[in-house]
């Protein structure tokens, strides 16, 4: 039996032993794998690290040099006092720059500094001509591209950052240089004839710089290698290379051994299983598979950056949606309730328009930091996308929600103080508060909740809060139906004109003003004031102006001795193009000007728009007449008859109808029949 036992235990032994083998030289090369996976993901972020650098360093520098008040004190003619204001003293204190020089379009230094003091041309001109080449690469962009001579009709920027970078070593120190062309922003200043103004900046590769590097990629022991040291072996090294491609240093760092580290703890297991014979085969194969679980782990620190947004560092909308399931999941075994607010800028839009998107990228940079300051417990601050945020506040009830919604609109509401200048943007909010009994709602439905509440206080005015009611949603839903049956409606030519007459002051008929009917097959009679809104909201208004008007035309044919009134929205007289299309219909219908008269409200004339008032011009040559409707109930300005060409006002009925026994309504239309003009 003891030689049967031997004859099987050995031939079994050596099946085990060989396994074991077997498993050891395929754990030391997933080891290696794993090395030189991590290796290669050190690298990349390495790599990566320094461009975003480089991008960093030419974006401190671009809002200095394209600027029309930096092209007229510093290549129109030169302001030292200006420059050293401006130049000088924000880049070397804000920045951290080590190095400035201010080179003419001959390549001569106008003015030169380092931290504290000012350089004489002798003491600049070694590292002057080290820079030339970065200069002539931004003069030759420069020589392509068209000399701005102006604004731009529409005043959107003029110019485009012209920056040239390269890294260059002056003994054992490395700096970033960086050339950057002095060019107008708006084109209220224009550049000289000939080459240009160039700012040339050195930020060097100190101590600092390095350990701020080190400790954002996680990597250890990383220092700065004058001249290339790519061929040692001791080290990971990621080559800085200058402006022809040469590597003129290294960022030397002690690369991770994760597979090595796998390995040394997977001896004893491994001896484990080589005691165990057959029995080891099998726990070992269990083993590996719980290491290559324990891999998957350990890829936490790379999903990171899938699962964080670039800009501002909180997660995203993916890391968003994940923690809202835990908190729901949780939810189900708690008796807490829980809170998600959706948060949007208000007006962000116009930032971006007004300041461009780096400023437009600084204002969410800054929200997100007052989002992180106001929300510091167990919630989850996201950006979402674009201008918009999300918060997930687990164990918060209703009241919980209403005070922190209030603590976040109030920190969104303070001016942002940015790099041009205090920017007042606000935000509004929809909140979604779940139960602890709501144990079966998804996140996605959670977060669409939030979000139709944010459509209500948007709705509402902005810079509001607004949480989620059951009759929200049946809102929303009835109001999508009804824009689908609206567009319907408009291709089946289901609205039709209902006529108010126009009567004098002897009771003479003498117009009539065209009115839009829509009678829904289902719900009867749907109100102006609500369906013409709606056509507003959802891009349809130009197709309702163009309808009625054009049956409206139709229409006067029948009455040549009546004036037809036609209402016009803000949005159709403000679109360019609008007289053209007003003529084209007018010719369609067979129509005359003359019978027409174009009805607008006070909100058109607001802020003297300059298409306005080129489009009120022009309707008022080719014969039409201009009325104002509901004057007194907005804006209302008397200095409005006298800019523009109105030939009639129609004063609200809220004045009218207390006329003898109300003061004030007297106070508004007293001086109408007063004016000395065609309303006498």
């Amino acid at each position: 039996m003891k030689r049967l036992e031997s004859r099987l235990s050995t031939p079994l032994a050596l099946v085990a032993m060989s396994s074991v083998g077997l498993m050891i030289a395929a754990l030391m090369a997933i080891a290696a794998q794993i090395d030189r996976g991590a290796l290669s993901h050190e690298r990349e972020l390495v790599t990566r690290g320094v461009v975003g650098k480089v991008l960093e360093v030419e974006r401190a520098v671009s809002p200095q040099v394209l600027w029309d008040d930096a092209v007229e004190h510093l290549d129109v003619r030169f302001d030292r006092a200006w420059a050293q204001e401006n130049i000088n003293a924000y880049l070397f204190g804000q920045a951290g720059f080590e190095k400035i020089i201010i080179l003419d379009g001959a390549d001569r230094p106008l003015m030169a500094g380092t931290k504290g003091r000012l350089l004489q041309p002798a003491e600049i001109a070694p590292f002057t001509a080290r820079v030339l080449p970065l200069v002539r690469q931004v003069r030759q962009r420069d020589a392509q591209e068209p000399r701005v001579t102006g604004p731009r009709a529409d005043r959107a920027l003029v110019s485009r950052p012209n920056q040239t970078t390269s890294i260059e070593t002056f003994g054992d120190e490395a700096y970033f240089l960086t050339a950057s062309l002095v060019q107008p922003d708006f084109g209220k200043s224009t550049r000289r004839p000939g080459a240009g103004v160039v700012v040339v900046t050195a930020l060097r590769i100190d101590q600092d710089f390095l350990t701020a590097f080190g400790d954002r990629f996680l990597l250890p022991g990383i220092h700065l290698h004058v001249g290339n040291a790519t061929s040692e072996a001791d080290e990971a090294h990621v080559g800085l290379r200058d402006l022809t491609g040469k590597v003129v240093a290294t960022l030397d760092w002690t690369p991770s051994k994760p597979g090595r580290d796998l390995l040394r703890r997977s001896i004893l297991p491994i001896g484990l299983v080589v005691g165990m014979l057959v029995l080891a085969v099998l726990i070992s194969v269990r083993r590996s598979r719980l290491i290559a679980e324990g891999l998957i782990v350990s890829e936490a620190r790379a999903k990171h950056m899938a699962l964080h947004d670039a800009l501002t560092g909180l997660p995203n909308r993916l890391l968003f949606d994940e923690r809202l399931r835990h908190a729901l999941d949780r939810l189900a075994r708690s008796d807490r309730s829980l809170a998600v607010f959706i948060i949007d800028l208000d007006r962000f839009k116009e930032v971006n328009d007004t300041h461009g998107h780096n400023v437009g990228d600084e204002l969410i940079r800054h929200a997100s930091q007052r989002l992180g300051a106001v929300c510091h417990g167990k919630e989850t601050v996201a950006r979402l996308g674009g201008d918009e945020f999300g918060i997930v506040a687990p164990d918060l009830d209703a009241a919980g929600a209403e005070a922190l919604a209030q603590r976040v609109l109030e920190a969104l509401g303070e001016p942002a103080p940015l790099s041009c200048g205090p920017i007042f943007s606000g935000a509004s909010m929809g909140v979604a508060v779940v139960d602890a009994f709501e144990t079966f709602i998804s996140g996605e439905e959670v977060a669409r909740r939030a979000d139709v509440a944010l459509y209500r206080a948007k709705d509402h005015g902005r810079g509001r809060f607004c949480f989620f009611e059951s009759e929200m949603d049946a809102v929303l839903k009835q109001r999508r139906r009804l824009e689908q049956d609206l567009r319907q409606a408009l291709l089946r030519d289901e609205i039709h004109l209902a006529y108010q007459p126009q009567v004098n002051a002897r009771g003479v008929l003498i117009g009539v003003e065209a009115l839009a009917r829509w009678n829904h097959p289902e719900q009867g009679p749907i109100s102006p004031g609500f369906f013409i809104p709606l056509a507003e909201d959802c891009g349809l208004i130009e197709d309702l102006g163009r309808m009625v008007m054009l049956k409206a035309m139709h229409d006067s044919l029948r009455w040549p001795a009546l004036k037809v009134a036609i209402n016009v929205s803000a949005t159709q007289l403000r679109r360019p193009g609008f007289t053209e299309t007003v003529q084209d219909l007018l010719s369609e219908a067979g129509a005359h000007a003359g019978q027409i008269e174009l009805e607008i409200t006070e909100g058109v004339l607001l802020g003297d728009d300059e298409t306005t008032c080129r489009a009120l011009a022009e309707l008022r040559g080719l014969g039409f007449s201009l009325a104002l409707d509901d004057f007194g109930t907005g804006y209302s300005s008397l200095s409005y008859l006298r800019r523009y060409p109105i030939d009639k006002i129609k004063i609200d009925r809220s004045f009218i109808i207390p006329l003898g026994e109300d003061l004030e309504a007297a106070a508004v239309v007293g001086p109408l029949f007063a004016w000395p003009g065609p309303f006498a």
